[in-house]
């Protein structure tokens, strides 16, 4: 009797289908057949446990082939495998209520503008693009740190902004006009992943400094030993010339500097920023056209009343993409720089000069 696939596994031979060719396999797997074939990159073998760089598909395990099923190790295996791909969906909230058009009071209460005039023109509505990244953060050393960053994104002004979960509004839906151009955000929210490890790392790090200091002293001290040892002449056997405790004494040395770089290798820390999930949102907000002037330079923003969290976004430095209310501007092309940016450009004042005579 001919053999065919149930509703069940002919979903399953269409995910594995398009995981494979995701991540550079070549399946053959007609719709009409119960089984199929594929070839992957020997490293994705490798990575994920394939059967080999060349395998049989098939709902029933044999030899040389991956079982397609809930299972076995298949789903061990597609895990392994949607490690090395980002998600990326596409949502939508279709309406929300939209607060009054001028908010130009609003604007003067939330944004300082330390070197420049701005002026904020009336509200107009619009959907606005959010991109919601998750990042899997590690910390490897001779003891590891784990973590998931979330950041979301502005996909417009390139703003952070801390977003609830998005996806616990009652209004969402699946965004069927999804974008398909790459995500412009990937930078920014790299910079504040970052600045997030930064801040999560602090207790981690110390620890690991510490016992680095503690091992450097240990070892310090043994050889310190050695080296006293090494400089001093036996009182017993055969005398020991200068020559020779000169050369013990710069073994110990040579032994210390080895022993010391061995400890600074195993305690080195190498961090890992990747991102496995991205959620395109498009949102009802509020948009707020602002005319900024520079000395006799003058750039439009758009600003942006957040009607999930009811207040205004802020706006992000063009250097560090790091969100903030308080601006200053360039002279020529009024790019926005945050308060940090600012007065590293500046560089340290001088101190003020002592009056003449």
């Amino acid at each position: 009797m001919t053999r065919s696939l149930n509703p069940m596994e002919r979903e399953l031979r269409k995910f594995a289908v398009a995981l494979i060719e995701r991540r550079g396999g070549v399946v053959d797997w007609p719709d009409e057949a119960v089984s199929g074939s594929a070839v992957v990159p020997e490293e994705l073998a490798s990575e994920c446990g394939f059967p080999g760089d060349a395998f049989r598909l098939d709902t029933v395990a044999a030899p040389g082939t991956l079982a397609i099923g809930l299972g076995g190790e298949f789903l061990d295996l597609a895990a392994r495998a949607l490690d090395g791909i980002p998600r990326d969906g596409a949502f939508l909230i279709p309406e929300r209520y939209l607060t009054r058009r001028d908010l130009s009071d609003k604007v003067a209460q939330a944004f300082v503008w330390h070197n420049a005039r701005a002026k904020a023109g009336p509200a107009e509505p619009a959907l606005v693009a959010y991109h919601a990244w998750t990042f899997i953060a590690s910390l490897r050393t001779e003891e590891m740190w784990e973590s998931v960053i979330e950041v979301s994104v502005n996909a417009e002004s390139r703003a952070v902004v801390e977003m609830p979960d998005l996806f616990l509004e009652p209004d969402l839906i699946d965004d069927e006009g999804r974008p398909s151009e790459p995500p412009s955000t990937y930078d920014a929210a790299v910079a504040e992943g970052k600045r997030a490890m930064n801040r999560l790392t602090t207790a981690f790090l110390n620890r690991v400094d510490a016992r680095l200091e503690r091992d450097r002293k240990r070892i310090r001290d043994y050889y310190r030993a050695l080296a006293r040892e090494a400089k001093s002449p036996r009182r017993r056997g055969a005398p020991v010339s200068e020559e020779q405790l000169d050369a013990q004494s710069r073994a110990v040395d040579l032994e210390l500097r080895r022993k010391l770089a061995e400890l600074s290798e195993r305690y080195a820390v190498q961090a890992r920023l990747r991102p496995t999930r991205l959620a395109r949102f498009r949102i009802p907000a509020l948009v707020i056209p602002l005319v900024v002037q520079r000395k006799q330079a003058t750039r439009e923003y758009r600003l942006y009343w957040n009607v999930v969290l009811r207040r205004l976004e802020p706006l992000a430095c063009s250097r560090c993409f790091r969100s903030t209310y308080s601006a200053s501007f360039t002279n020529d092309s009024v790019d926005l720089v945050c308060t940090a940016c600012s007065e590293s450009a500046e560089g340290p004042k001088s101190p003020p000069s002592a009056p003449g005579r």
